[in-house]
């Protein structure tokens, strides 16, 4: 087999791999942001800031399952939607409060020193963290756009097709070294000829 034979082959199995691990994570990144809030009635969220490291990285994607107040304990981490702009974070809880009755939480990221200023009403709470998958929300915010899509398809069909142009090279190495096998095998053989000294005795 020769070197080219070769290098065209490992070649056609690398695009293969990466042809369906592209697959493997669309569909991975599908699951996580709407497979499983669709069975579980929760809701995804990019996490976009570096609080909770080591624990959910920058960049995680993370699952806040409904859950009612009274069933979340210290140490549960939750998705938290405050404020007039809705903003969302996801901290843990470091004590429950009381307050005229109604249950507030206290919560901080793993990496802040301090606990969060304000406490926050259990009605704010959106769930409790279920699942959280490291990078994943880079690939969830990359299929939310248009761009992100078509990136995403063009990158698909130019490793197909680029797997296909290396499958037709590996098929015509191929055919050529099987048409010089049978050339090999075609040549005549002739027999080897002596010339005698013509001495009798």
């Amino acid at each position: 087999m020769s070197v080219t034979t070769i290098l065209a082959r490992a070649a056609r199995r690398i695009l293969d791999v990466v042809l369906v691990g592209l697959i493997l994570l669309v569909l991975a990144i599908l699951v996580i942001a709407r497979g499983i809030p669709a069975l579980t009635h929760g809701t995804t969220f990019v996490v976009g800031g570096g609080s909770m490291e080591p624990t959910i990285p920058l960049g995680s994607a993370v699952v806040a399952l409904p859950v009612e107040p009274h069933h979340l304990a210290v140490g549960d981490i939750v998705s938290v939607q405050v404020g007039a702009n809705h903003a969302v974070f996801t901290h843990r809880i470091t004590r429950l409060v009381d307050r005229d009755g109604a249950l507030w939480f206290g919560t901080r990221g793993d990496a802040n020193a301090d606990a969060d200023p304000s406490i926050v009403p259990a009605s704010a709470v959106i769930g409790r963290v279920g699942l959280a998958v490291p990078l994943a929300g880079y690939g969830i915010q990359l299929l939310s756009t248009p761009q992100g899509v078509v990136f995403l398809v063009a990158f698909g069909i130019l490793v197909l097709a680029c797997a296909w142009l290396v499958e037709g090279l590996e098929d015509d190495l191929a055919a050529e070294a099987h048409r010089r096998r049978r050339a090999a095998v075609a040549l005549p053989v002739f027999p080897e000829r002596t010339t005698g000294t013509g001495l009798a005795s």
